[in-house]
């Protein structure tokens, strides 16, 4: 598998995996408390960049509508991969959330 290849399916695993965090916002839209704190600590902390910070609260501030919001996250484009895979909602599915998910998913062939 090239490097191409390989990028392309960590992008669709990231993006399944937020699709599954949006749904769960839409039902507990109380969540994006923990994803604001969490992006703050992390800035804070140095490990995201400025820019990256940035567009992640612009996400974020849409929380008064969480269907957009919802949307944004999961929508397919270059930047959204890219932004996602410095993403502040990790940590909200449960480990048996992400078994179920991985379970449901087609095995993908070398």
């Amino acid at each position: 598998m090239n490097k191409l290849d390989k990028d392309t399916l960590i992008d669709h695993q990231i993006l399944l995996v937020h699709r599954e965090i949006a749904h769960k916002l839409i039902e507990q839209p109380d969540l994006i408390e923990q994803v604001e704190e969490k992006l703050e600590q992390r800035f804070a902390q140095g490990l995201v960049y400025y820019g990256v910070y940035i567009s992640w609260q612009g996400i974020i501030e849409l929380k008064e509508d969480v269907h957009h919001l919802a949307q944004q996250l999961c929508e397919n484009t270059k930047e959204m991969n890219k932004l996602r895979r410095n993403s502040p909602f990790v940590g909200l599915l449960s480990d048996s959330e992400l078994e179920k998910l991985y379970a449901s998913q087609e095995p993908i062939e070398n």
